[in-house]
């Protein structure tokens, strides 16, 4: 099957969001900031928004990763698992998760919880996208596009079966 790519965030749009919730978060963390702050990408697809954020961002932070696994039954979510576990212990820590596209909710709130259960102090999730979806679970503490539509998206890290994440720009998938 061959889609058609359609521009929906232009690389100067997403680096202008990044700008944005990295002068947020700064402001945040100015605020807030304590010894140390635990910073978490969602895998693969936070890889080039969270070192794209990271950069911008004035405290120390300490880096790990998360990987799940979905299981779908008819284009939806079954089942989760976390894939690659995060390597540090973040009891007594605050935690910011970074994702780059926020659909449902159901993937950042499956975090949410192991971490929670893992008795992080605080969960903060920034993301570069909202997508709106009507029972959307989990709303990012941090973001900057909120988009309508059922589309998927590709690009700026975002793939569709491993293909697409090296683009710049993000796109709408269209037969």
């Amino acid at each position: 099957m061959s889609f058609k790519l359609l521009k929906l965030i232009s690389e100067e749009e997403i680096q202008k969001g990044v700008s944005y919730i990295a002068n947020k978060l700064n402001s945040f963390l100015d605020e807030n900031y304590e010894d140390e702050w635990y910073f978490i990408t969602v895998m693969k697809e936070g890889i080039p928004f969270s070192v794209d954020l990271s950069k911008q961002i004035r405290h120390n932070l300490i880096f790990d990763y998360i990987f799940l696994e979905k299981i779908f039954e008819y284009d939806n979510i079954k089942e989760l698992a976390i894939k690659k576990d995060i390597f540090l212990p973040v009891n007594n820590k605050n935690v910011i998760v970074c994702a780059t596209v926020i659909h449902t909710g159901y993937e950042v709130n499956f975090i949410k919880e192991a971490l929670r259960i893992r008795g992080a102090k605080s969960i903060f999730i920034v993301s570069l996208v909202l997508k709106q979806y009507p029972n959307s679970i989990v709303k990012p503490d941090f973001y900057y596009f909120d988009i309508e539509g059922t589309e998927f998206l590709v690009g700026y890290g975002l793939g569709y079966n491993e293909k697409y994440r090296n683009l710049n720009s993000i796109y709408k998938l269209a037969l």
